[in-house]
């Protein structure tokens, strides 16, 4: 590695916002690409036109700026190998693909789409027939001469192996016989996946190439097209996929979606690169909260694993409770913003924020964790009384008397003075700490579980304090 310029890419197609496993190979491009001082990039595999999705490009884009993962070089950003967008480089596909039928890599196909429809009705996995693999030159004009369409095939050895050393995966193998003669160059003169991925990386100087092990069967073709043309092919490195906790494959039932989505959903940008990580890399217990920086600096290819990853959105929830604990206390009221009502004092937010983050695993559970601070709850005598456990007289007894300690306090209204006055009340109540405190806290929050109640008490302030207290037995 220490004598290769490392250049990676990620190379999404813009037919739909990309799955979380697309997203963590695009971290792992990264991560190689920022280990060894390299460069890494993003071209858009655009040449599906009828199944490209408006705005998805945008969102694309929009992920990695999100996660940090910033190209060197990019449809948006330019750079020295481009256009790095597909459509745009349709005659360099073209004359390669000239280039392999002169020197009979690759042949023209003149089947029809009715015929090919036919040799796959009995087994849909069946290869092209290769019917027109050994047309003669002047068949072949014949047919150019009538404008029959056709479309470029790669000429594939029929006999041996096509052998190699997968980065993730090792010495990987596939006999020749097992391979489609592939198409390359579709009728309307676009090309498939097969040929450009190929074009391109050569032309990018792509150093190391990170996919996912379902590209595994299409090596061969690639690596034919490589020695064709006479270019070294780049490392080759297929990581795990992704499966759900009962092991089958990752979808929407299991919490997938896609990076926006979970951002939507009020995760951290650090904690889904954490988690991404992790799906098939293993760092001490996988439990580590890694900056992206720090993720460079650990990052080793040859510990990518190769069993599958499971996907466990216990482990995501765990990770981001983790990294807002750790975020200052600014940046995490700023990452709240989307997810409160814009009337919020920021103050009051900023309060409540501190007493309640140790319990919050997302963002969206700041709203619902504080909504009694801003709109008393409705609360009623009866909720009261089973936290009291007394009567409704006793229990309006302890209330009058906790009130009247409240009221004395003035400019001292302090977590640490609460706790100090009522719990010297509560001692000559004939009710226990929990009985009488817990009637307060349901009393002043609709809730049983909150956060310390006196801290609850100081944000409220002592006149609401006092006016929700006063109004339970009113």
């Amino acid at each position: 590695m220490a004598d290769t310029h490392v250049r990676t890419r990620y190379a999404p197609s813009p037919t739909g916002i990309p799955h979380i496993g697309n997203t963590r190979t695009a971290l792992y491009a990264y991560l190689l690409a920022k280990k060894y001082g390299g460069e890494f990039l993003i071209r858009l595999e655009d040449t599906d036109a009828d199944r490209e999705v408006e705005g998805a490009a945008e969102k694309i884009y929009e992920i990695n700026e999100i996660l940090g993962l910033i190209p060197d070089e990019s449809p948006t950003k330019g750079g020295s190998f481009g256009p790095y967008i597909q459509s745009q480089r349709l005659e360099i596909y073209r004359k390669y693909a000239q280039l392999l039928v002169d020197t009979g890599a690759a042949y023209y196909c003149f089947c029809s789409e009715e015929r090919l429809k036919q040799l796959h009705e009995n087994n849909q996995f069946a290869k092209y027939d290769k019917h027109c693999r050994h047309l003669t030159s002047a068949e072949i004009k014949k047919q150019i001469d009538l404008g029959a369409p056709f479309v470029i095939r790669a000429k594939m050895p029929e006999t041996g192996f096509t052998t190699w050393h997968d980065l993730v995966q090792g010495k990987l193998s596939m006999p020749n016989s097992e391979v489609d003669d592939k198409v390359l160059i579709k009728r309307n003169g676009v090309p498939v996946y097969h040929f450009a991925v190929v074009i391109d990386d050569h032309l990018m100087e792509i150093s190391h190439v990170i996919r996912g092990v379902e590209y595994i069967v299409s090596t061969p073709v690639h690596l034919y097209l490589y020695e064709t043309l006479g270019w070294e092919p780049p490392v080759m490195a297929h990581v795990p996929l992704l499966l759900g906790p009962d092991k089958s494959k990752l979808s929407k039932r299991h919490g997938a979606k896609s990076v926006l989505g979970y951002i939507e959903d009020g995760y951290l940008s650090e904690a889904i690169n954490n988690f991404l990580l992790y799906l098939g890399f293993s760092y001490k217990d996988n439990s580590d909260l890694l900056t992206l920086p720090e993720m460079v600096e650990i990052f080793d290819e040859k510990k990518i694993q190769r069993q599958n990853a499971i996907f466990d959105i216990q482990r995501l929830n765990y990770l981001n409770s983790q990294w807002i604990k750790r975020l200052p206390s600014e940046e995490l009221f700023h990452r709240l913003s989307a997810f409160i009502p814009s009337d919020w004092p920021d103050e009051k937010v900023k309060q409540i924020l501190e007493l309640v983050k140790e319990r919050m695993f997302t963002l969206r559970d700041f709203a619902p964790a504080a909504e009694y601070f801003f709109n008393a709850p409705t609360v009623s005598s009866e909720s009261v009384l089973v936290q009291s456990g007394h009567s409704e007289e006793e229990t309006k007894k302890w209330f009058n008397i906790a009130i009247s300690t409240i009221e004395r306090l003035s400019s001292t209204f302090t977590s640490e003075n609460l706790h100090h006055e009522l719990a010297a009340a509560q001692t000559t109540s004939g009710f226990s700490p929990k009985e009488a405190f817990m009637s307060l806290r349901v009393a002043i929050s609709g809730r049983s579980a909150t956060p310390p109640l006196f801290d609850c008490m100081v944000v409220l302030g002592k006149e609401e304090t006092l006016h929700r207290l006063s109004k339970v037995f009113s």
